[in-house]
């Protein structure tokens, strides 16, 4: 039987004891080394250099990152500047886009209602002209029909106006037209008709020369002596015409008729009752008086005694209200 080698065994446990009794003296050096050196306040890391050189140097260094770092700001504050006027731009370039567009929105909505416009500038023009040709016709001559038809056209041209801002000025029309078609009869008319009646009779009467009078007796002695000296006429009787001044005597009369046409076209009242006064004078020198004469003398008489002009507040009053509101209009 064998034996087992312990002595073998034994020795290798000795070398572990004392490697590790080794390995613990020197940690243990080691540690009050560290401890003796923090003990004594040197420390681990090793000690800055604080001579005037490494000082300078240290001041040049930081000296140049701060130089370095002052660019790069005045870097990007330039960018942010630059970035800045970029945003205007193009902000500026996004309102003056907006604002063309609003222009063009405003001359599309022009164009669709330019030809209303330019149909309704054509109306107005229209409808002025024949309101003054209508005014001029009633304040020149006192044409009732023309100025009737004229402020006809001009109501015609103006109801085809459909804007509200133009009702006014077609009912202000309406109101002027219902105000010539209420008058009933022109006194002037009735008074050109007076006065062609009496031309139209002038032909038809007896001369006044005393040949339809009865015959008187012949006179005797100092009765026939006293004619030849002295002619007696019945007071308020007119002087009769003698055969060579007739001629002239109807052709004075002829031209107080014209001057009563011409009193009666410019509604000179005045004028035409004067005229009338001496056309008169002359009917009773030239014509006998007869009971057609004395009709037409009266009818012409009562013409002159009428006012020949008419009140109408509301002629002219449609153009000066288109007028107004064309002045108005006018920026």
């Amino acid at each position: 039987m064998t034996e087992t080698p312990v002595p073998a065994a034994k020795s290798h446990s000795r070398i572990g004891v004392v490697l590790l009794a080794c390995v613990l003296i020197v940690a243990i050096a080691v540690f009050a080394w560290i401890r003796l050196r923090v003990d004594s306040g040197e420390a681990l890391v090793p000690t800055a250099d604080l001579s005037t050189q490494a000082l300078d140097q240290r001041l040049l260094v930081t000296e140049q990152h701060v130089a370095r770092l002052e660019q790069e700001r005045a870097a990007l504050q330039q960018r942010l500047a630059e970035s800045a006027n970029r945003t205007n731009l193009l902000r500026d370039e996004v309102l003056g886009v907006s604002e063309r567009a609003a222009l063009i929105e405003d001359s599309v909505q022009q164009l669709s209602r330019s030809d209303r416009s330019a149909m309704d500038s054509l109306r107005l023009n229209e409808a002025e002209l024949l309101l003054i040709i209508a005014r001029e016709r009633w304040q020149l001559s006192g044409d009732l029909a023309g100025t009737l038809q004229a402020t006809e056209l001009a109501a015609t041209a103006l109801n085809g106006l459909k804007d509200p801002q133009w009702l006014t000025l077609r009912q202000t029309v309406t109101r002027e037209l219902a105000a010539y078609r209420a008058i009933d009869a022109d006194p002037r008319a009735i008074a050109r008709g007076e006065l062609d009646a009496l031309e139209a009779l002038l032909p038809q009467l007896p001369a006044a020369d005393g040949n339809g009078t009865e015959a008187a007796p012949e006179p005797y002695g100092f009765e026939r002596l006293l004619n030849a000296l002295i002619r007696i006429q019945p007071t308020g009787q007119q002087t009769l015409i003698a055969p060579a001044e007739r001629q002239a005597a109807q052709t004075a009369l002829a031209l107080e008729i014209a001057n009563a046409r011409t009193a009666l076209q410019l509604r000179q009242s005045a004028e035409f009752k004067n005229s009338a006064r001496r056309i008169d004078q002359w009917l009773l020198r030239l014509y006998a008086d007869g009971k057609a004469l004395q009709e037409r003398r009266q009818r012409l008489q009562q013409s002159a005694n009428a006012p020949l002009s008419i009140a109408l507040p509301e002629a002219g009053s449609t153009l000066s209200e288109l007028q107004r509101l064309k002045q108005s209009a006018t920026p």
